[in-house]
């Protein structure tokens, strides 16, 4: 009984998230054909604080037993995105109107689209090989571009608060806030690259799985 409801649980939640990514993506595209990005945030700002914070509870899965996967990695992969949207994104104005914010929004799309589509079908053993290939090929691409959007929004919005007023001028929370924008900068630079192998021998594991005749995800399994 209890495993049923984990299973139709963790179900809903990843085809919520699927279409909810889904629906961030076609606006991003709409602006990006209209050449209207410097509007992208008006429009997508709530289904993407919805979504995108809606990923806190992959950690909680993670951390009660829901999931299979650690707890840290899930951590690692929410925390930069959500702090970039919520103390970020949403905090600066001259971040929402850069490129760097369409396409942070349209990389993360790209990803989770077919991300939360893999763990929903997964967990009822239906992956498509191209699916597959998908969930696992990515990140080559929008991950270098999401980083690129995120630390982009993270300059905008540091030369927005330095260019104004002499950091010792500043009010103390606008001091914290900045240097936190730096700080989380810099970690980009060991945690980066650090994920993206993390990614890379994730796909050789699951290829490898794949090839030798094992389930499409077997790692992935009851996964998010």
């Amino acid at each position: 009984m209890a495993k049923g409801l984990a299973l139709g649980y963790l179900l809903v939640y990843n085809l919520a998230c699927c279409l909810g990514w889904l629906y961030v993506l076609v606006i991003c595209i709409q602006h990006i054909a209209n050449d209207s990005i410097a509007t992208t945030w008006t429009d997508v700002e709530l289904p993407l604080k919805i979504v995108q914070t809606a990923a806190v509870l992959e950690v909680i899965h993670s951390m009660i037993g829901l999931v299979k996967s650690p707890w840290q990695t899930a951590l690692m992969q929410v925390f930069s995105r959500v702090w970039t949207l919520w103390a970020i994104m949403d905090t600066t104005k001259f971040a929402q109107t850069t490129l760097f914010f369409t396409l942070a929004c349209t990389s993360w799309g790209l990803v989770e689209v077919p991300r939360y589509l893999f763990y929903a079908l997964n967990l009822l053993n239906a992956v498509p090989y191209p699916l597959f290939w998908l969930r696992y090929s990515l990140f080559a691409v929008l991950y270098p571009t999401g980083i690129t959007g995120e630390l982009g929004c993270m300059f905008q919005a540091l030369m927005y608060f330095m260019t104004r007023v002499h950091f010792m001028e500043q009010p103390l929370e606008r001091q914290i806030h900045i240097a936190s924008i730096i700080f989380v900068a810099l970690t980009y630079i060991p945690g980066s690259p650090k994920m993206f192998f993390h990614m890379v021998k994730t796909r050789q594991k699951q290829f490898e799985l794949l090839k030798n005749g094992g389930k499409a995800s077997k790692e992935d399994k009851k996964k998010h």
